[in-house]
């Protein structure tokens, strides 16, 4: 990395964690949803993340954070020669990713927290960065790239109880998961997020 961006970045990080009133750490369910199933039959299954946000602001506030999601997905390949005649039985195939999250979240508290309320509503939206760190489709006749990074745009709503917050939301793929045309359908993939955690107050 450039010698002058690394400052830079250092700079930016510690203003952000001095300005930030809230810390969070927490983890959950990702489900995905595929928009476009097409010929390889393409099922979302179950993943999860784990990761942490800081949040700039009580009644509308930011929240950046950074996470780590692992992605699964079921492809099917058929046994079909050239011509599409079927020589054999279908096979199916476990997809798995492993990226960094990286949601820049705008937001909106509904009870003021400067009555310090002891339960909290909240909304949020805004884009969300996936980039790839490594991927695996568990079948050594493909050669396909995971492309090295996926965006989305996504609204949620949440909850928080004192120290602890659940949170939902769903983000739309606004690109596709691999890059080049290997497969005949190169999927956008939603993703359903459910996560709970903890939330620390900051002195500021």
């Amino acid at each position: 990395m450039n010698a002058r961006i690394t400052p830079l970045l250092l700079a930016l990080t510690i203003s952000i964690t001095t300005a930030a009133q809230e810390f969070r750490l927490g983890g959950g369910y990702t489900g995905s949803n595929v928009s476009e199933a097409g010929d390889e039959q393409w099922v979302g299954r179950a993943g999860y993340h784990l990761g942490a946000d800081l949040q700039l602001g009580r009644t509308w506030f930011l929240r950046p954070g950074v996470h780590l999601l692992v992605r699964n997905l079921n492809y099917t390949l058929a046994g079909v020669d050239q011509n599409g005649e079927q020589i054999g039985t279908d096979v199916e195939f476990r997809y798995t990713d492993r990226s960094l999250r990286i949601p820049l979240m705008v937001g909106l508290n509904l009870i003021d927290p400067a009555s310090d309320p002891g339960v909290n509503i909240y909304v949020v939206g805004g884009p969300t960065a996936l980039l790839n760190l490594n991927a695996d489709l568990r079948n050594d006749r493909l050669d396909v790239e995971t492309s090295p990074a996926e965006w989305y745009l996504g609204a949620g709503a949440g909850l928080t109880l004192g120290f602890l917050f659940v949170e939902g939301g769903y983000h739309v793929a606004m690109s596709n998961v691999f890059e080049g045309a290997r497969f005949e359908t190169n999927p956008r993939v939603n993703l359903i997020n459910l996560s709970a955690g903890i939330r620390l107050q900051l002195a500021n």
